[in-house]
């Protein structure tokens, strides 16, 4: 960070997990005591949150190229502070908003809402847990070139609860479900996900105790295993 001014360009970012662990440091350091950016970090995971109510529609494929050409020519507007340095606040502006679009754009394709009351349920509390302000959202990434599909976990230690979010996933055979692992310096613990990935897709909110480092995913037998007993397809680091 070159600036407080910075730090406010920074709220999009923070609110997606689109930041790095300096600029993290730095931000929640700051923006607790900041109006402004408490208000916006708020405002950007409602947002998101709200997206579970939409639909999937494939954006046009020029849109990536639009969005960055708008927002390269766009004036960013900034709260009232000290003065700042020339060239630096309008890179992170760009950064930040860059990244809250094409992420938010990104969402859209499996933060879903398919009208059943199941779907309604998991929409609220998603949104619950993307409102704390200790959220972590992490992209969990295949082990392998031919698994399929992806996994999003989005962890909140204060609430202990984890949303688990998967898609393009292949179904496993019977009696065989997906299984979610919170590891850490102790090992792996199982959290009894055990998810069939009907259609694909994994929608979950889980109540679990201990601080992960990482998460996995792995298929198990149905009735659950207490270790891992299949090979880790997907891995991701809090």
């Amino acid at each position: 960070m070159s600036s407080e001014l910075d730090l406010h360009h920074l709220a999009a970012a923070y609110a997606l997990d689109a930041v790095d662990a300096d600029e993290r440091i730095a931000f929640e350091a700051h923006y607790h005591d900041c109006e402004v950016c408490s208000h916006d970090v708020r405002d950007f995971r409602a947002t998101v949150a709200a997206l579970g109510e939409l639909s999937v529609t494939a954006p046009p494929p020029d849109l990536k190229a639009r969005v960055l050409q708008q927002v390269a020519v766009t004036r960013q507007l900034s709260p009232h502070v000290a003065a700042r340095d020339s060239a630096s606040p309008r890179r992170v502006s760009w950064l930040a908003a860059a990244a809250a679009v094409l992420l938010i754009v990104a969402t859209t394709s499996y933060v879903v809402g398919r009208g059943s009351q199941d779907d309604d349920a998991f929409a609220s509390q998603l949104e619950q847990v993307l409102a704390e302000p200790d959220v972590r959202m992490v992209d969990l990434e295949a082990t392998s070139a031919t698994t399929s599909g992806r996994i999003h976990v989005a962890w909140s230690a204060s609430l202990q609860q984890a949303a688990v979010i998967g898609d393009g996933l292949v179904s496993p055979n019977d009696g065989l479900v997906y299984e979610l692992w919170l590891i850490n310096d102790t090992g792996a613990q199982a959290t009894r996900m055990l998810d069939s990935a009907e259609g694909g897709d994994v929608r979950r909110i889980l109540s679990l105790s201990g601080t992960p480092t990482k998460w996995g995913i792995t298929i198990e037998p149905a009735a659950g295993s207490a270790v891992v007993t299949g090979e880790i397809l997907f891995l991701g680091n809090v």
